[in-house]
C-alpha cells in the first residue's frame, strides 16, 4: 500500500525549483576552498538527482569552470 499525501508533488516541485536556483546562482569566491566549493555543488546536484531531475555532465563541468575565480 502506497500512502500519498496531498501536496507532495507541490513540495517536490518547490524543492526542485530551490535547487535549480542554487545551481543557476552557483559561484565561488577567493575565500572558499576548492573542496568546499565542490562539496556545495555536489549537495545541490545530489538533491536534484534524488528528486529525479538530472543535469547533464557537460553542463555540470561548464558550471564549475565558469564558477572558478580567475586566480
Amino acid at each position: 500500500m502506497v500512502v500519498t499525501r496531498e501536496g507532495t508533488s507541490q513540495v517536490k516541485k518547490v524543492k526542485i525549483d530551490l535547487l535549480h536556483s542554487q545551481y543557476e546562482n552557483f559561484f565561488t569566491n577567493e575565500n572558499i576552498s576548492i573542496d568546499d566549493m565542490i562539496t556545495k555543488f555536489t549537495k545541490t546536484i545530489n538533491g536534484l538527482t534524488s528528486l529525479d531531475d538530472e543535469i547533464d555532465n557537460g553542463q555540470k563541468v561548464r558550471k564549475i569552470i565558469r564558477a572558478l575565480s580567475s586566480s
